[in-house]
């Protein structure tokens, strides 16, 4: 494997543990003591697991740049702008 492929399945593992963590410990203070501190867990770790695929395009699309393979870049970029508008739509709603 690549190091670029380990750097992408770090970041993939990394985010989802994280994101895993706050869910477990916002839904046991949701059980156990209902309030905004476990609201806040809950929608933080929401936010993690949806950026955790924004990473890995991030990351895809700075590769390609610096790969200089501008269709591709450019794709990745238009992914990247996808994610990041239906991110900013959850969070308001």
């Amino acid at each position: 494997m690549s190091p670029f492929e380990i750097l992408l399945g770090r970041t993939l593992g990394i985010g989802v543990t994280i994101a895993t963590a706050l869910l477990a410990v916002g839904l046991v203070l949701a059980l156990a003591a209902p309030g905004p501190a476990a609201n806040l867990l809950l929608q933080i770790g929401l936010l993690v697991l949806m950026g955790t695929p924004m990473a890995r395009v991030l990351l895809t699309c700075v590769e390609y740049v610096r790969e200089r393979d501008w269709f591709f870049a450019l794709n990745a970029a238009g992914v990247l702008v996808v994610l990041g508008i239906t991110i900013w739509q959850a969070w308001r709603s």
